[in-house]
């Protein structure tokens, strides 16, 4: 399959914009949360200050978003904020200035403090100050990634909401409404369910990347397939991983170590390509012990299938759990290394019970 250049899609907007929910019945999943937040503005029982947390992509702001334009009725008042970039003491003070007026096109002011764990320490201070004491017509709605770096103080002044990661169905009946959406005008669009179920694991849980990756394959080809998502990403190559294991566990190191050489002079990152190889070895572990293809990131094509009963069949599960727990350890001890492709080497070729055989120049 040959990419083709879709000059219609290049003038689109990207497909998370495009298709980012406009009401709570848009959300995937996080059913209690949309369900309080809607009869808080039913009954006018809504707080002052609000804490939604969880994974990226798993409808925070999104739903702050709507929460916001629901209270006021579609109206204006919806002041967003990255804290990332804006979290200085300084930066909550023309917060505070802000609060004290009435907006003018909206019964309430709701100030959305995205990555709000990113401010500082005075910043904090200064906001505790300001949801002690809020403004009546003012409404703040933190939203984070990490809560666990969010001060006590302010944790125990805010209704908090814990997002939960969005279930590879939940993802998967998203991307099929987005895709059959975008096969209205793109009539050559094709797709199998197999490459819309690897998106979503690839994903984990978050719908906006799920979305984004969606996109890029789309870029890619208008065919959606497993194999097409794979070349569009070009994240992984499993033929190159399958190789490896191959080698390593078949005692073939000469093999094994022209492989991890080959990966390092393609100008890959040795270190992130050791965290990819890591998944791969657990998705192998995990189909040997008879899990379910829906908790496997490797593609479910035929020839995947194959190999992983070729290992079931030769009875190396031993083999592959070793070397996935030896490389865990390394990948704990390899984050400051200024040589990450020879501790790789070194663990492979040190591992117990492998005969390292002859070094001749023969090709791999």
């Amino acid at each position: 399959m040959v990419a083709f250049g879709q000059k219609g899609r290049n003038k689109m907007k990207a497909l998370a914009i495009k298709y980012r929910p406009q009401t709570f019945d848009d959300v995937s999943e996080q059913e209690s949360i949309k369900i309080i937040l809607q009869h808080q503005i039913e009954t006018k029982t809504f707080k002052h200050a609000y804490l939604f947390c969880g994974g990226a992509g798993t409808g925070k702001t999104t739903c702050a978003r709507i929460f916001a334009r629901e209270l006021n009725h579609g109206t204006g008042g919806i002041i967003e904020q990255d804290a990332a970039s804006n979290n200085s003491v300084d930066d909550v003070r023309k917060i505070e200035q802000q609060a004290k007026t009435k907006a003018l096109d909206a019964e309430y002011k709701v100030f959305i403090l995205d990555e709000c764990h990113s401010l500082s320490n005075s910043a904090w201070q200064a906001m505790l100050k300001l949801i002690e004491e809020p403004p009546a017509t003012s409404i703040f709605i933190f939203c984070t990634t990490d809560p666990q770096k969010i001060p006590k103080t302010i944790l125990s002044r805010v209704q908090r909401y814990d997002f939960k990661r969005i279930s590879q169905q939940g993802i998967v009946d998203r991307l099929q409404y987005i895709f059959l959406k975008e096969q209205e005008t793109e009539k050559d669009y094709y797709y199998d369910k197999g490459a819309l179920e690897f998106i979503a694991k690839l994903a984990d849980g978050g719908m906006r990347d799920a979305i984004t990756l969606l996109d890029k394959s789309l870029s890619y080809s208008p065919e959606l397939t497993e194999e097409n998502v794979v070349k569009a990403l070009g994240t992984v190559d499993y033929e190159e991983m399958i190789r490896l294991t191959e080698k390593i566990i078949t005692n073939q190191l000469k093999e094994a170590v022209a492989i991890l050489e080959n990966i390092h002079a393609s100008g890959k990152d040795i270190k992130l390509f050791l965290k990819q190889y890591i998944k791969f070895l657990l998705d192998v572990d995990k189909y040997l012990i008879g899990c379910d293809w829906k908790y496997i990131r490797l593609p479910k094509t035929d020839s995947n299938r194959e190999w992983l009963e070729w290992i079931d069949d030769t009875d190396r599960y031993d083999n592959i759990n070793n070397l996935l727990r030896d490389l865990l350890e390394l990948d704990g001890d390899i984050k400051y290394s200024s040589a990450p492709l020879y501790d790789i080497e070194a663990t492979i070729l040190t591992r117990d019970g492998f005969d390292f055989g002859s070094c001749e120049d023969d090709d791999v």
